[in-house]
């Protein structure tokens, strides 16, 4: 090959000419001419434009990258676009990503694009023209890092609807009060872990379950927004600091405390009023007894059967009903759906708080304080832990075994319910009931 310019424009003249004369196909030429470029070893996107040119001028149709080919694309694979030349789309086990490679004071610099197929092919082709003509060296902007924090909060609730997660309306409400109330507007781009804790510290010393509450939920948000690859690139989840959990408290409510509400019971609705009650009676939690439904009751086996997708531990649970409970249960006047109507979980709880705040009742006694009272009396009245586990539907093992004993102990978990009834009647009646365990031979 000539070695100056001027004799290569020379050359190519000279074979011209020649070709004229004798009859050959100036096509040939090219060929041989694009081919003795290539033998010379350049490389890059310089051989990637030439291996394009040789291939017209063989007559060969031009290659053609599809969003086909794309979308096959493995991990570890990358494709190369034949007519745009510095234009690569990289595939690896996070995806596939488009990349403009070009050379620069005979180095090779590159620059990410966008991830495919967010950026399809052709809006790739028209990045890649841009960056060439104005000699671009920079990522493109990551419009991820322009998603508000509402918009964000508003995908992370419908995946945890869609996932069947029980606790998301209360999520959905502590990031409304507490984070986007006050930085719904904020994009991913502005966010500081500051800011994000600047709504749970000031809770840390008068309400620290309620701080514990906020930065929990803030960060499940952050932590699948990462896992989603919805954070801005380098953005990692958010670590902040933590808030202790607050303390178990250790109040439960003793016969005094349980006669003062089960007489100021009359004072309350009498849906709320009857859920409370037949919480109480059953050891159950309180969203348990609230939507309990018809179809879970049979009044002839005096059995009341939860079923795994209602209970804490996703596990059935069997309450062996007592008298007292069968007859509250055959006071309601529904026989269908809910037994004790569509009472929402807040106005139950809101209800008992206001009725407990005129009571004059420790702020400590809330519904799940019933739990606490029966497993308490139990114990002290010779319980074990087998029959403990039974009534509050805990286990302390996940085998077959564990499951099989704690099914026939129904006998027993009955007589136990029926007791802690009686002492009920007892309590409300103002010690009048004399309790056989409390007869001294």
């Amino acid at each position: 090959m000539p070695s100056q310019t001027s004799d290569f424009r020379t050359a190519i003249s000279t074979l011209a000419v020649s070709a004229r004369e004798d009859g050959i196909d100036p096509r040939d030429i090219a060929r041989a001419l694009l081919e003795a470029a290539l033998s010379t070893g350049i490389r890059r996107e310089l051989r990637s434009t030439v291996s394009a040119a040789l291939e017209q001028a063989k007559g060969a149709p031009s290659r053609e990258l599809t969003d086909l080919q794309c979308r096959r694309l493995r991990a570890g694979q990358r494709l190369t676009d034949p007519q745009y030349a510095g234009l690569v789309l990289v595939a690896s086990t996070r995806g596939s990503r488009w990349i403009y490679r070009s050379q620069a004071n005979g180095r090779q610099r590159q620059a990410t694009i966008g991830r495919y197929p967010a950026i399809s092919l052709a809006e790739a082709r028209e990045k890649w023209a841009v960056m060439r003509s104005e000699g671009l060296d920079v990522k493109s902007a990551d419009t991820r890092s322009t998603t508000t924090l509402e918009a964000l909060a508003d995908k992370f609730i419908t995946a945890q609807q869609a996932k069947g997660r029980r606790s998301w309306q209360r999520t959905q409400k502590v990031l409304a009060k507490h984070l986007l109330a006050h930085h719904g507007g904020m994009t991913l781009g502005e966010v500081a872990p500051e800011a994000l804790e600047n709504c749970y510290l000031h809770l840390m010393d008068t309400q620290p379950g309620a701080a514990h509450n906020i930065k929990a939920s803030i960060s499940a948000m952050f932590g699948w927004a990462h896992e989603q690859r919805l954070l801005p690139t380098g953005m990692q989840a958010m670590k902040l600091r933590k808030a202790p959990k607050a303390q178990v408290k250790e109040y439960y409510p003793g016969p005094a405390d349980l006669r003062t509400m089960l007489g100021g019971l009359a004072g309350m609705n009498p849906a709320d009023a009857a859920i409370i009650r037949f919480q109480l009676l059953t050891g159950t939690r309180i969203s348990e007894a609230r939507e309990a439904v018809w179809s879970e009751i049979d009044l002839s086996e005096r059995r009341w059967t939860i079923p795994a997708a209602r209970m804490k531990a996703k596990r059935p649970h069997t309450v062996m009903l007592s008298n007292q409970a069968l007859a509250l249960l055959t006071s309601q006047t529904t026989r269908e759906g809910r037994i004790f109507g569509h009472r929402a979980h807040e106005t139950t709880i809101k209800a008992w708080a206001k009725r407990r705040a005129e009571l004059k009742l420790p702020d400590e006694y809330g519904t799940h304080c019933h739990r606490k009272s029966l497993l308490t009396w139990v114990a002290e009245h010779g319980g074990g832990r087998d029959i403990r586990d039974r009534l509050s539907a805990h286990s302390r093992g996940t085998d077959s075994d564990s499951h099989y004993q704690l099914s026939t102990l129904n006998r027993e978990a009955g007589e136990w319910w029926q007791r802690w009834a009686d002492r009920i009647d007892a309590i409300e009646e103002d010690g009048k009931v004399v309790l056989f365990e409390e007869v001294r031979a």
